[in-house]
């Protein structure tokens, strides 16, 4: 299994990034614009109100997969509503494909289930529809448990929301990830997660 590490809740690809953000109650970032890309909001604590400059503006709050679908030339804003709560997000950035339109917001719950589709290229599995090739799922294991993905393609990404997990290949090769890492996965048909600790994780499947 060939992969690369990183750290601080940070990755980048040339299709997706991702971040994570702890906001102040009452804080808010500034409107700025996007390239055209498809932002999915993880909502981990807290509840956020995202606005943009043509009116439009949705609430999500924490158990919550929000996902926004740029537009050229729009602005957007992000805002902890609460004046005495954080907010704590993941936030994903996923290329999108010039010719592809959807509804520029999409919502659902986060399930309380072991592996849950939460994006993908046609909106299967009750899943927000993306304008790219990719799959988004997230994980939650107890300690000792472990599932099995099947991947769409060569590429793939393993971050780390909570908790150490490691990732067992084909061949036996292991990759350990504690709280805040991620590891890019290359070259594998399917991949074996076992939690170390409780766990919970995103994984981009990424077939470009």
């Amino acid at each position: 299994m060939a992969t690369t590490s990183t750290r601080n809740y940070w990755a980048s690809h040339p299709c997706a990034s991702s971040t994570r953000k702890c906001w102040r109650p009452g804080a808010s970032f500034q409107a700025r614009t996007y390239p055209k890309v498809d932002i999915l909001n993880l909502i981990l604590e807290g509840e956020a109100e995202y606005r943009d400059s043509d009116g439009n503006h949705v609430q999500a709050k924490a158990g919550e997969a929000l996902l926004i679908a740029t537009q050229p030339g729009v602005s957007y804003s992000e805002h902890n509503l609460s004046k005495e709560q954080s907010l704590t997000r993941m936030q994903l950035w996923l290329d999108a494909c010039p010719q592809r339109e959807n509804p520029l917001q999409q919502k659902i719950n986060v399930a309380d289930a072991t592996l849950q589709l939460l994006a993908s290229p046609e909106g299967g599995d009750n899943s927000l529809q993306l304008r790219q090739q990719a799959w988004v799922y997230h994980i939650a294991l107890e300690k000792g448990e472990q599932i099995n993905v099947q991947l769409h393609g060569p590429r793939a990404y393993l971050q780390s929301i909570h908790g150490s997990v490691h990732a067992v290949a084909q061949e036996q090769q292991k990759q350990a990830l504690t709280c805040g890492d991620g590891a890019f996965i290359r070259d594998e048909a399917n991949i074996t997660l076992v939690a170390d600790t409780p766990l919970r994780a995103l994984l981009i499947d990424l077939p470009v």
